[in-house]
């Protein structure tokens, strides 16, 4: 596997849920069993931005050369990503959200064994 392709499944998902929380908060969030009223789906469409950034982020890092800019980047994600499994994870056992939260959980954390393969293990391209 090549940190490409962990960049790429990054930016994937960020932008899917950036979209969705952009375009229609509302849906999503009652998908995750969240109450909908005008400040969740606000709060929704402010995370949705944010995602869009870390999407576009590994998006644009995805062919970059230069080693200490990757590793940043990885380092950075690598954080994020464990910090959202525990954050998932309490939220998803805690009932905030539906059974679906575990999709939110497998998703922070296959990413966030990706970017520590990649921190610690990883080759360096």
């Amino acid at each position: 596997m090549k940190l490409r392709n962990i960049f790429l499944a990054n930016t994937a998902v960020s932008l899917l849920f950036a979209l969705g929380l952009l375009l229609m908060p509302a849906v999503l969030l009652d998908i995750f069993g969240f109450t909908i009223n005008d400040g969740a789906k606000l709060l929704g469409q402010f995370v949705g931005v944010e995602l869009l950034v870390g999407g576009l982020i590994t998006f644009f890092a995805k062919d970059s050369r230069d080693i200490n800019t990757r590793q940043m980047i990885t380092l950075s994600n690598l954080i994020a990503t464990v910090i959202g499994v525990i954050v998932a994870l309490g939220g998803t056992l805690s009932g905030a959200m539906n059974s679906s939260g575990w999709v939110i959980v497998v998703m922070y954390l296959l990413l966030a064994l990706g970017f520590g393969y990649f921190q610690f293990f990883g080759p360096v391209e």
